[in-house]
């Protein structure tokens, strides 16, 4: 009896360490975790793992099975990694199908840095309004939320211009790792990409320059720059795990964040200076940043 329940013991141990295993490389590579759906929602019974089949399904996208003994996996991922689904984009697309296209050019713009970025505007721009006696009670609406509209803009442009550039010059990679992507599945082509990128990375410099302190135009340029030299040959910082973290806890963790708070300040009138606060918020994202910069892409 001893033998058989530490026997048992033990291929329950082995079956754990066998999910993890699974469940790391399902939820961390990106060739397993596009970019669409919910995040991911994982079921499994590792005790009768030679009774059930493994599910992989996403809200959004159809569901896929992996047979692996019989557990079994319910996962939502973000992304719709279908083939059948992205064959049928491509032909809509050849088909002259504006939906189609524009679903390509969402896609491209990567949704899920988007709401990063808004996050970080709106938690940026809150902060430093309260930060700063009489901000609101005295603001000057009607001013500032255009050029609020404005920065938003700029921001996002740059956010796609560094992401779109990205998967042009990523495009091979993105065949094996990242199928779903618009450039790499044949949705979006290369010239339209590079249409994109070019509009993009014009059109926010030249808002950031117009509409606000040449000190954040600077910030500004200077975030361009290193999400263009995190892709672009012969530097491509993304090649060295060391510094592809640096490029992008810098762009996405103090650039963005200091950028932000700097420009609302500005806006309001008040001179510029640190709170602990929002010290606290740029050094944590920061090493949240340098953190997923490390580990986005491990197998």
């Amino acid at each position: 009896m001893t033998a058989t329940v530490s026997r048992e013991r033990t291929l329950t141990i082995m079956r754990w360490c066998i999910f993890a295993m699974m469940s790391s490389k399902c939820c961390t590579t990106n060739a397993f975790v596009p970019h669409t759906v919910s995040r991911s929602m994982v079921q499994l019974d590792p005790i009768n793992m030679n009774r059930s089949p493994m599910r992989i399904s996403g809200r959004g996208s159809s569901s896929s099975i992996m047979n692996i003994g019989n557990s079994k996996l319910s996962m939502a991922v973000e992304g719709d990694f279908d083939p059948e689904a992205i064959s049928r984009s491509v032909e809509e697309i050849k088909a002259g199908s504006w939906k189609a296209r524009l679903n390509a050019l969402y896609k491209f713009t990567r949704p899920h840095t988007i709401r990063g970025t808004i996050l970080a505007s709106v938690a940026g721009t809150t902060r430093a309004l309260i930060d700063t006696p009489g901000a609101i009670a005295n603001a000057q609406w009607a001013t500032m939320l255009p050029r609020a509209i404005i920065g938003m803009i700029a921001l996002l442009l740059g956010n796609a211009f560094i992401v779109g550039i990205n998967q042009i010059y990523d495009e091979d990679i993105d065949k094996l790792n990242k199928p779903f992507l618009p450039v790499a599945s044949g949705e979006m082509s290369k010239r339209f990409a590079w249409v994109t990128v070019a509009g993009a990375g014009i059109i926010g410099p030249i808002l950031v320059y117009q509409f606000f302190p040449f000190m954040l135009f600077k910030l500004y340029m200077l975030g361009w720059t290193l999400g263009c030299v995190y892709s672009v040959p012969p530097i491509r910082t993304k090649r060295n795990p060391f510094a592809a973290g640096l490029t992008i806890a810098t762009v996405r963790g103090f650039l963005l964040n200091f950028g932000i708070y700097y420009a609302v300040k500005d806006a309001v009138g008040s001179a510029f200076s640190w709170s602990p606060k929002v010290s606290f918020i740029a050094r944590f994202m920061t090493m949240f940043a340098t953190v997923i910069a490390v580990t986005k892409d491990l197998p």
